[in-house]
């Protein structure tokens, strides 16, 4: 039986040193999970994540990337409408609301009724186009202390499939949290690499994607990280999407290994389907100290 090649590095998760298995390797990128909290890690040399996250991200630039994001808004605001009334389910009525990553807007819009909004965003012209819609309080690149000093106590913060994308998780978990207000709830979405469709997949998962996706996370591990920065899960699930028919046939084609170079016409690009392979977690964290 081959051995498996294992590596000794930092876990953002953990907080520790901690010994690695060589699971995968994608695109060239080696992909390790820690022998302790189960994260999925790709190791990649000198990521420029603003060289990466540029306007071509939302434009179908990337395998794993949207094919048209602008273009299919009423659909995703749909979604989003769906995650806001969830959140004020949860007790989450009112307050100031963050989303890191936030792309066009989208969500924001739909939570400006109910939160005063900001967001951040990496992609130039995806900032730029909040800001001209009238999100006024959303800032062009990383995430930083200054812009959450400027912010004051956050009663919500939302990551609506980013955490996967961030490389330095730990600090910009440590640095979100810290100024979250007691009691404050953080909504993610990510995929869940111990799903069945994941396990099955192997490296042919459709969000298997580095550079783009640097950790392939679970709840286990998601918790451990949380629970290091004074929070704790009240709620998860594998909740249906809304998701453009556009999106679904570039993913569906992937796993396959195609590549699908056309562009659909416009009404089946405003096409949203309800869709739920059971591999993507939306989990919900309250501060608690």
């Amino acid at each position: 039986m081959k051995k498996s090649i294992e590596d000794v590095f930092y876990c953002q998760v953990c907080g520790d040193i901690r010994s690695h298995c060589l699971v995968y390797k994608k695109n060239d990128i080696p992909i390790y999970r820690c022998s302790i909290c189960g994260v999925g890690r790709a190791r990649i040399e000198g990521f420029d994540p603003e060289s990466y996250y540029t306007d071509e991200y939302f434009n179908g630039g990337y395998d794993e990337s949207y094919v048209d994001y602008l273009a299919s808004e009423e659909v995703l605001r749909r979604e989003f409408r769906k995650t806001v009334r969830y959140l004020r389910r949860l007790g989450a009525v009112e307050g100031k609301c963050l989303e890191i990553g936030c792309a066009y807007g989208f969500f924001l819009q739909e939570a400006r009724p109910y939160y005063d909004v900001y967001g951040v965003e990496l992609a130039d012209a995806a900032a730029r186009y909040c800001r001209e819609t009238g999100l006024a309080n959303v800032r062009k690149g990383k995430l930083n202390r200054e812009f959450l000093a400027e912010i004051g106590a956050l009663d919500v913060v939302v990551m609506l499939d980013v955490i996967e994308h961030i490389d330095g998780l730990e600090d910009v978990t440590n640095m979100v949290t810290s100024f979250m207000k007691p009691g404050a709830v953080l909504l993610l979405t990510t995929g869940d690499w111990s799903s069945l469709l994941a396990r099955l997949a192997g490296k042919s998962w459709r969000l298997m994607a580095p550079p783009g996706h640097l950790w392939y996370l679970t709840v286990d591990s998601l918790d451990v990280l949380m629970l290091r920065h004074g929070m704790i899960r009240i709620d998860v699930g594998y909740p249906w999407k809304i998701v453009p028919f556009e999106l679904i046939v570039k993913q569906a084609a992937g796993m396959l290994g195609w590549r699908l170079p056309i562009r659909f016409p416009g009404l089946l690009r405003n096409m949203g389907l309800p869709a739920n392979l059971f591999d993507c977690i939306r989990v919900v964290y309250r501060k608690v100290s």
